[in-house]
């Protein structure tokens, strides 16, 4: 695997290992006060908790890692210098490895303590914007304190892998392959979607033409669509319906792809607000790849509308699909004085 060129301006090795920024002895003769008149002094502090929680959503080239805020008494929301900000680390995943203490960790990004929060949940956030589709990253996060005193990685064994997807607010139209203008329009490609995910309508492909890459195509039984298999080689699974309150289609409710369920005819019925599961196998490479399409609309007897994802490793079976939480306007998490 390649290694994503990304400028590592430190490292942490293993999980265990606690960093001091700043000594305590350094912070004891330059803060100017004594144990006898410092109740509050940054001296008397230890290292904060490891932080719990954390985990991570895939998006197209980027990650999304989560974890919860750390809360001190007297649990208020306000500032307490036991933690000021957290630490995120990454490094570059391979298989085998995850028993290896001493393997390295390199700094990603930091959050303070009052920024990238979300009130309902208690998480915060930060997005690892250079993650690259096709590759695996490993992620933990640290909590610092007014010391400078750092905490040890948290302990979670988070693993990503970013991949391409419909872009963000929209969705392909595939039209049915059987009656119609539009039977050109009526297939889909996924590895040629996941070459271009920034074009709209990349993927959508003429499943009548002899050769077609087409891995799926879309056909309607009077006003009721339907999906159907191009080949042996594609295996189709229903996954039920993932919508909000609201009937949005929550994409992100399917995040990984099983190894069983899939349907015996490579025919199914297509229902708004569900998600579809789709196995690829290439016989000539030896290689499974994992999709996955949500279904956001149907104009009976004409089309469907879609929203996909497709995994460019080879047998991995993660198809997540990001949702970064933002802290409402009207709810302000911390006050500090």
């Amino acid at each position: 695997m390649m290694t994503r060129t990304r400028k590592r301006s430190s490292r942490v090795t293993g999980w265990g290992l606690v960093a001091l920024a700043l000594s305590v002895v350094g912070l004891m003769a330059t803060s100017g006060c004594n144990q006898e008149d410092c109740i509050s002094c940054v001296d008397t502090l230890n290292p904060p908790v490891v932080p719990v929680g954390v985990s991570s959503v895939s998006g197209d080239n980027e990650v999304s890692i989560f974890w919860y805020d750390i809360s001190y008494s007297p649990y208020d929301g306000r500032y307490n210098e036991n933690v000021v900000k957290y630490v995120v680390y990454y490094r570059d995943f391979s298989e085998g490895d995850l028993n290896n203490p001493n393997r390295e960790f390199y700094y990603l990004g930091e959050v303070a303590w009052d920024e990238n929060f979300d009130w309902e949940t208690g998480l915060h956030w930060l997005v690892d914007t250079g993650a690259a589709n096709g590759y695996q990253y490993e992620y933990a996060v640290s909590a610092v304190n007014a010391a400078g005193m750092e905490s040890a990685l948290s302990y979670e064994a988070v693993i990503d892998a970013p991949l391409p997807m419909s872009p963000p607010g929209t969705f392909v139209e595939v039209f049915d392959s059987i009656n119609g203008s539009n039977q050109a329009l009526g297939g889909f490609d996924f590895s040629q979607a996941g070459e271009h995910p920034q074009s709209l309508y990349a993927g959508r492909v003429d499943p009548n033409a002899v050769g077609s890459p087409a891995d799926i195509r879309i056909s309607f039984e009077g006003t009721v669509p339907y999906v159907e298999r191009t080949s042996t080689d594609v295996r189709l699974q229903d996954f039920g319906v993932f919508t909000d309150s609201l009937g949005n289609l929550i994409f992100e409710g399917v995040s990984w792809a099983p190894a069983d369920g899939y349907s015996h005819t490579g025919k199914l019925e297509l229902v708004e607000g569900h998600v579809y599961v789709v196995e690829l196998s290439d016989s000539a490479t030896q290689s499974i790849h994992y999709a996955k399409f949500g279904v956001v609309g149907i104009a009976p007897t004409v089309s469907v509308q879609i929203v996909w994802a497709y995994q460019l490793i080879s047998g991995l079976p993660e198809l997540m699909a990001p949702q970064t939480p933002t802290v409402p306007d009207s709810k302000p998490r911390f006050v500090r004085f």
